[in-house]
């Protein structure tokens, strides 16, 4: 039984392993969003440890602090430039972001809103091209 149990903890370790790798490569870049609810399509810009949010029919901006945790979970808090302006945003506070399952250019991600234990979303993020 032992040697089965370790069989296939052997068999699932480098699967983990590459999964893992793979959501390395979103910590940055410019990435798409839409809304299943809305259709409203968010752009989102990650870069060191700031996260910027504009939806595409908007002026509006919205920055937040990323704090990763591993490589396929990191915290959102808004900034206190975004609360002190945005005062709804405020009141939500600390999302957890857990990609669930990374592709090559894409990623499914679940959002936890810390408010709200109840409140959880599940979306497909895709990569954009970065402009240089």
């Amino acid at each position: 039984m032992i040697q089965k149990i370790t069989f296939f903890i052997l068999l699932f370790l480098p699967v983990i392993a590459l999964s893992q790798s793979k959501c390395a490569q979103f910590r940055e870049g410019t990435f798409k969003i839409t809304d299943p609810k809305t259709k409203k399509v968010s752009i989102i810009t990650r870069k060191g440890n700031v996260q910027t949010e504009k939806m595409e029919d908007a002026e509006e901006v919205y920055d937040f602090d990323i704090a990763w945790l591993d490589d396929c979970t990191y915290t959102v808090t808004p900034t206190p430039a975004t609360a002190a302006r945005v005062k709804d945003i405020s009141k939500v506070g600390t999302m957890t972001v857990e990609i669930l399952k990374a592709k090559d250019s894409s990623y499914t991600q679940r959002v936890k809103v810390a408010s709200n234990p109840n409140l959880k979303r599940t979306d497909t993020v895709f990569m954009l091209a970065d402009k240089e």
